[in-house]
């Protein structure tokens, strides 16, 4: 099989799962594979799936020009790119021309076209398109933002509105209309919410109480003057955890492009993307860009003609009128999605020969219990977590299993905009003790890392050492030199103690939970709070994104590149952004471009390694373990049809058609 697994923002992140045994029952044997998963959003779509899950089901389905194999290295797949550098300096471009093979079709017998892959770039890079994807930002394509702004003279209007953002942020009248508008970035929800849920404030009146400010009762009881009140509060008290300008800057790019369509459609194409013939297309991007290949190459080939009903720019209604019923050329056609089942049929037309098992079933299985139901044949295949404990059980029942280097990484993280003193941030760095909490969980399948980036990646700084080290006495000095003072036995700032909380997804089965607890342990010798909220992951997600905890554990994975900007760079600190940490940084900002623009892999390297010195210096980021992957497989499984020499990049999922029961 050759197809791309899609991720994007939170199918990058993982966490232990906490789904529940899914119903149906074990359906293994016979003619059909099962595969034990986390539990899945039901968007099997290459353009729009926001989960882990749902991308391998449809990866299944749908394949694309370019796949990697297992040493990260692009290959051909449905086709090949030929790339060429044209011009110099400011007028430099490159070429990519992309050729299909030739005879190929679709699951529904419909033939593939070079027409089926524009289509996909053109949903990309729609003024509509609401996904996760970064296409049009890392792509950089010749007109694309002519396209997507409908206005040829786009340029223009984009710099009037970053200065006009600009101005708003220093207008006080402006950035309180924004509070208001944004309930304080979700810090206001109810006029009977609780502001600090068991804390000691019981109202919102006691909140604005303590910050010096007064409401009467029944303007507190007035949503409209209670939260103009707190936008008020808030300004004068806080607005350094605020970000006027990404919002306003958000704002009116979207109502520039939502004015370019009300007028109709001005800019028809893309310039920079031209049909050759039917097997064949050039795209030509500004400059060089050494992801731009990889995004053109792995962008997903539907069939156009279904895709597309009803299809015309700003309209992508048929797109996602598909995300329930993936359709492509894969192995495998998608038959349902029932009952925590999803289950995918053998497409028997399949180009490189139909697979050898007539079904594939995915089924919802609590993590904890994956190694279990492998041993027992419940299911056939599956990714227990690699603890010491799984790997000792999996060896003592003689279960094959394959160990991976992840191509992502666990951390903790820390929002420079909830927590904005960075000398608190410093602190609470010099608390975290890594180490035994790494080896105890894990043994000999992760290792502490240094930098917050996977060490698959040839750019990973090797030779990085320790930034911050654990030192609680260092840390004593960071909260003092934040204004904080030890008093009756409290650590306090303005008469108020300092209280963190951090959370995480399901404690007692993660390994990042030692270090929280010996965290917790120093904070309260000093006299600070550290409230450790244990949550289900799918809140978590929902509360990392909301900016609405301090701190927090996660990992990235499915790391193909070493462009960090969507994790790092300021632009997407924005609401939907990856950057939940808010790490704002002109020279970190012009590091990431440069890296994206340098193709010598060396030089890269020491952008790279300065980029991540910049992050860590922002104390938000603290990269804890890289870890291995588990697949294990029962015994049903023909273990003669599982690739021998895989890596997360190239594994079985790669090659579906060869997989065999026994």
């Amino acid at each position: 099989m050759r197809k791309r697994i899609t991720a994007t923002l939170l199918a990058a992140m993982l966490a232990i799962s906490t789904a529940a045994c899914g119903g149906g029952g074990s359906q293994t044997g016979g003619d059909t594979i099962v595969i034990g998963t986390t539990d899945w959003n039901g968007v099997f779509s290459p353009f729009y799936s926001d989960n882990q899950t749902d991308s391998y089901i449809q990866g299944a389905v749908i394949e694309t020009v370019m796949e990697r194999d297992a040493q990260n290295v692009l290959i051909d797949n449905l086709g090949h790119i030929d790339e060429e550098v044209i011009g110099s300096g400011d007028n430099q471009q490159t070429v990519y021309t992309i050729t299909l093979q030739d005879g190929l079709k679709f699951s529904d017998g419909s033939d593939m076209t070079i027409d089926d892959v524009i289509f996909a770039y053109k949903v990309l890079l729609d003024p509509s398109y609401d996904g996760a994807s970064p296409f049009r930002t890392t792509t950089n394509i010749v007109g694309a933002n002519e396209y997507y702004y409908d206005n040829p003279n786009y340029s223009e209007d984009v710099a009037a509105i970053e200065k006009t953002a600009a101005e708003y942020a220093n207008d006080k009248d402006k950035v309180i209309e924004y509070l208001v508008a944004t309930k304080c970035e979700g810090l206001f929800t109810a006029v009977d919410e609780d502001p600090d849920g068991d804390g000691a404030l019981t109202s919102w009146a006691d909140y604005l109480k303590e910050k010096g400010f007064e409401i009467s009762e029944a303007d507190a009881k007035d949503e409209a003057k209670l939260l103009q009140a707190l936008a008020e509060c808030e300004y004068e008290t806080n607005l350094g955890s605020y970000d006027a300008e990404s919002y306003y800057n958000e704002e009116l790019k979207s109502a520039l492009v939502s004015d370019g369509m009300a007028d109709g459609v001005d800019v028809e194409d893309i310039s920079g993307i031209e049909k050759v013939d039917d097997l064949t297309c050039k795209v030509t991007v500004n400059g060089v860009n050494f992801v731009a290949e990889a995004e053109l190459g792995l962008a997903p080939v539907v069939p156009s003609a279904i895709y597309g009903e009803g299809y015309e720019k700003g309209k992508l209604d048929g797109v996602k009128a598909m995300n329930d019923k993936p359709i492509g050329s894969g192995p495998y056609k998608f038959v349902e999605n029932k009952d925590n089942v999803v289950t995918l049929e053998a497409n028997e037309d399949y180009r490189l020969g139909a697979p050898k098992t007539k079904y594939l079933r995915f089924q919802v299985v609590e993590d904890s219990q994956k190694a279990d139901a492998i041993i027992n044949g419940e299911i056939d295949i599956s990714d227990p977590s690699g603890s010491v404990e799984v790997i000792q059980q999996l060896s003592d029942a003689g279960v094959k299993y394959d160990l991976y280097d992840n191509n992502g990484y666990g951390y903790i993280a820390i929002s420079a905009k909830r927590v904005a003193d960075k000398n608190v941030r410093e602190g609470l760095m010099h608390l975290m003790t890594r180490e035994q909490a790494v080896s105890t969980y894990y043994g000999d399948v992760a290792e502490v890392i240094e930098r917050p980036m996977t060490t698959v990646l040839a750019e990973y700084p090797q030779d990085a050492e320790e930034y911050w080290g654990y030192d609680p006495e260092k840390a004593l000095e960071c909260f003092k030199k934040a204004g904080y003072e030890q008093v009756n036995g409290k650590l306090v700032k303005d008469g108020k103690q300092l209280e963190v909380e951090v959370a995480i997804g399901d404690a007692a089965n993660h390994p990042v939970t030692p270090i929280f607890t010996q965290m917790k342990n120093d904070m309260e010798a000093m006299g600070a709070k550290l409230n450790i909220t244990d949550t289900d992951f799918s809140i978590l997600v929902n509360r990392v994104n909301n900016d609405d905890v301090d701190m927090w554990c996660m990992a990235w994975s499915n790391t193909t590149n070493a462009d960090l900007t969507q994790i790092f760079g300021s632009e997407y600190s924005k609401k939907g952004g990856s950057n939940r940490t808010f790490i704002k940084d002109e020279k970190l900002d012009a590091l990431l471009n440069e890296t994206r623009q340098t193709l010598d892999l060396e030089k890269r390297k020491e952008l790279v390694a300065e980029e991540l010195d910049l992050v860590m210096s922002w104390a938000t980021y603290m990269p804890v373990y890289q870890r291995k992957n588990v697949w294990a497989y029962s015994s049903n499984i023909n273990p003669d049809t599982i690739p021998a020499d895989g890596s997360m990049f190239y594994n079985f999922y790669n090659e579906l058609e060869k997989l065999e029961l026994q």
